[in-house]
């Protein structure tokens, strides 16, 4: 567990309308600290904030509980959101999207193709 003054100075929405959330550390860390953040990038945990300084009590108070990442998304469906994100913001739409997709994707696909071709 890592525990450092921090503010949330940002909240966003996500295609699949699940939140980001953008943390400010409020002071330097030490290099232990910075590897430990380090360590955790792109690692699924619980989020706790408190508007104080977490206590053991606190602590004895949370549930014992360990993630199961059954749930997690695929590396598909991670960019069928991001595409959505695009889709939404560019044309302040979400009707017509899944044909956008599939042509969009068609697209991708094509360059890669070309790519490929490029070097024979």
């Amino acid at each position: 567990m890592f525990q450092v003054p921090s503010t949330i100075t940002k909240v966003s929405t996500m295609g699949d309308r699940s939140l980001r959330l953008q943390i400010d550390v409020e002071r330097e860390l030490s290099p232990e600290e910075n590897a430990l953040v380090f360590s955790l990038y792109n690692r699924m945990g619980f989020f706790i904030f408190k508007e104080a300084e977490i206590k053991e009590e606190d602590l004895l108070a949370l549930p014992d509980e360990t993630l199961e990442f059954k749930d997690q998304k695929t590396s598909s469906e991670k960019l069928r959101n991001r595409l959505f994100v695009y889709y939404k913001e560019t044309f302040g739409k979400t009707d017509g999207f899944d044909e956008w997709r599939k042509k969009e994707m068609d697209r991708i696909g094509q360059h890669y193709l070309d790519k490929i071709n490029s070097w024979q």
